[in-house]
Order: C-alpha cells, then structure tokens, then sequence
C-alpha cells in the first residue's frame, strides 16, 4: 500500500502545480477521477511536520513557530504544545 501511496502523493503534487482542475487533469492523463478524489481526501489527512531546531543564538529566543501548509500557505503562530500545533495544523487543512 505505501507503493501507491507515493505514487498518488506525486501526482497529487503535480496535479496542485499545474493549475488545471483535478477532473481536466485525470482525463488527460487517463486516470480515474474518483481513484484521484479518494487519494487526495487520504493525503490530507496526513499532514507532515518537520520541527528545525533554532540555532544557540535564536534557542532563547524561540516564541513563535512557522507553520507550512501543504497549499503552501506559510503562518506564524506563537510556540504551542506539539498535540495543539496539531490540531491546528488538521483544522487548516
């Protein structure tokens, strides 16, 4: 299963990047619609995160955490607790 995973992942990815609507990009591509919908609705449900740590010289002063949608919208919300910031994370998504 993880096999076509990865694979829907990138075409899902190629699909956001190409400004066509997801319908228009399956016919062209001869792949079934609703095999796309059901792969995209499961996509998002799995929202990765990827946690950097600050520098010694930003380590004190750490008070906010940039948040990086997979829509590619970026946000800045003060530092929470991780199962908060996941929250957060599924209900934008």
């Amino acid at each position: 299963m993880q096999g076509k995973s990865k694979v829907w992942s990138k075409r899902i990815a190629a699909w956001r990047s190409s400004g066509e609507s997801a319908a228009a990009w399956c016919r062209a591509r001869g792949l079934s619609y609703s095999q796309f919908v059901y792969w995209q609705r499961r996509s998002s449900a799995l929202v990765p995160v990827a946690i950097e740590t600050p520098s010694p010289a930003q380590a004190g002063s750490v008070t906010d955490v940039e948040v990086a949608l997979p829509s590619g919208v970026r946000l800045r919300v003060p530092a929470l607790p991780m199962a908060e910031l996941a929250a957060l994370v599924r209900a934008l998504c």
